[in-house]
């Protein structure tokens, strides 16, 4: 979700022209389709196209493509389910898998997996006749195309409501793996960061400072410290994030100087040297650990899921090596 509050300079402009502006990247027709769609939020309320924004005004939207909108068709695509009750089920996402519609990818996510695997999923969504929410059933929180691990989707709207709201209350516990690059000057430590778009890459985030960006907050431990056979020092590191930023994990490595292995976004040339040395082809992120309260029930739950082989086979590397 991307947050904006007028300056004083842009007052009187209309709001699909201040959009067109802050995002040169999508044409200003694109922006009239959103605000037509009612994916525009201005100061809580939904406003036209044309409406003449005023200093102060708080305006709310997410970047998402025409195509990606509406009813998803549902696609035989192998799931590894790891649990399953009549309000949720829980799969091991498999790195590659675009969670949900997107650019560049308008079928073959997981989204099109769920409902071929549980077709009552379709009516799981808050808002009734949203083309966004009808677009991602069941969704309550997300992990990158190339980030493996475990993943919670509603069955129902009614479970949608009960585990979105623990999400947002931050009374979820998620806790990652990662390969990274260099070890970090402490064996334990918290990253506090406040994360925006890169101006160089709107694609990517980056520290932006606490006036412009979201917080963003994950504590670490080192599990394993390695050598790698030409002397290039390894660790995996277990996060447990606080909030759920877009690319947070990623990014805060990077930041600390300890950047994922195999990201090909944020990296350094040091971690690229060994991610290619290791033959590693996509960004060493698992989601290993969620506890959540499912509906129903008044105690957390744990679910874990292993690390797929490519993970494995890398610590191997690192293990006949250390």
């Amino acid at each position: 979700m991307i947050k904006l509050i007028v300056d004083k300079k842009d007052q009187g402009i209309r709001l699909d022209q201040y959009l067109f502006q802050k995002n040169p990247d999508y044409s200003r027709s694109y922006f009239s389709h959103l605000i037509k769609n009612k994916l525009v939020i201005v100061n809580d309320s939904v406003k036209k196209a044309s409406y003449r924004i005023e200093t102060g005004d708080k305006i709310k939207f997410d970047l998402i493509e025409k195509q990606a909108l509406g009813p998803i068709e549902a696609e035989n695509i192998p799931l590894d389910v790891i649990f399953e009750n009549k309000d949720v089920v829980v799969v091991n996402k498999q790195a590659g898998l675009v969670v949900h519609p997107a650019t560049g990818n308008h079928s073959g996510t997981l989204v099109n997996a769920l409902a071929y695997n549980f077709p009552r999923i379709k009516d799981a969504v808050i808002e009734k006749g949203s083309k966004l929410s009808e677009s991602r059933p069941g969704l309550v929180h997300r992990l990158d195309k190339d980030t493996s691990g475990i993943l919670i989707v509603a069955k129902n709207t009614k479970a949608m409501i009960s585990l979105s709201k623990q999400i947002k209350d931050r009374k979820v516990k998620k806790k990652y793996w990662a390969i990274c690059g260099d070890w970090p000057k402490t064996e334990k430590g918290r990253l506090v960061n406040y994360l925006g778009r890169d101006s160089r890459n709107r694609k990517s985030y980056t520290e932006v400072g606490k006036e412009k960006g979201r917080e963003a907050i994950s504590n670490f431990r080192v599990i394993n410290y390695f050598t790698t056979k030409t002397g290039e020092k390894v660790s995996l590191i277990e996060f447990d994030i606080e909030t759920g930023r877009t690319h947070q994990i990623r990014t805060q490595a990077k930041i600390a100087g300890f950047p994922v292995l195999g990201d090909t976004v944020y990296n350094s040339k040091k971690s690229l040297t060994v991610s290619r040395r290791l033959g590693i082809e996509r960004q060493m992120l698992h989601a290993k650990k969620l506890s959540i309260i499912l509906p129903g029930r008044d105690k957390q739950q744990h679910f874990e899921a292993p690390p797929p082989a490519d993970f494995s086979n890398t610590l191997a590397k690192l293990n006949l090596a250390d």
